[in-house]
């Protein structure tokens, strides 16, 4: 992996694994809680707030805003995959009473919602969607373009729209053996 990002020192990740691309133009505000499995690629213009641990075998595509202040968590598992501009807003709060920006105390942010977005194996956020605090995909599911994922996505399945809502489920026997093929080539 090289080590020329202009925003922020490399050898200071909590951990990185093997195989591992990052984009010089990356930029992560908290180095030291983020986790980076192997096979990890992350495109430039993607800014990262947040503790955050990618698995194996990820792709956060450019201009992705993963977010929510050192207090809140996103986790990705296995295969699981954000196309462009997607956000995922692990903290958030209700934009009527408090002060917003990063460098107030929590204490004087007014409503704040702090929690975590979690990803099981296999996932997928189309381009441009947004995703709230305290949210889980479930392996195998997927959020179409242009979407707002409030609440849990059930697993193997499609989902679209504002709010998100379930369209059909997923091939999950077809991307299972997909899995099986290209670890066999590893």
């Amino acid at each position: 992996m090289n080590n020329d990002n202009i925003f922020f020192d490399i050898s200071k990740l909590k951990s990185c694994g093997k195989n591992v691309i990052i984009g010089k133009t990356v930029r992560i505000r908290y180095p030291e809680l983020v986790e980076i499995g192997d096979n990890v690629i992350i495109d430039d213009f993607t800014y990262i707030s947040t503790q955050l641990k990618l698995s194996s075998n990820i792709h956060i595509s450019s201009g992705c805003k993963i977010i929510g202040g050192r207090e809140s968590y996103v986790e990705f598992g296995e295969f699981s995959t954000l196309a462009p501009n997607v956000t995922l807003s692990a903290g958030s709060d209700d934009y009527i009473g408090g002060i917003a920006t990063p460098i107030v105390p929590l204490e004087l942010k007014g409503d704040v919602e702090l929690g975590e977005i979690i990803f099981g194996k296999h996932c997928i956020v189309g381009a441009n969607s947004v995703v709230l605090p305290n949210v889980t995909f479930h392996d195998g599911s997927s959020l179409g373009a242009l979407s707002l994922a409030k609440k849990d996505l059930e697993e193997w399945s499609l989902y679209a729209g504002i709010p998100a809502k379930k369209i059909k489920n997923r091939n999950k026997e077809q991307i299972l053996d997909y899995e099986k093929k290209f670890m066999e080539k590893l």
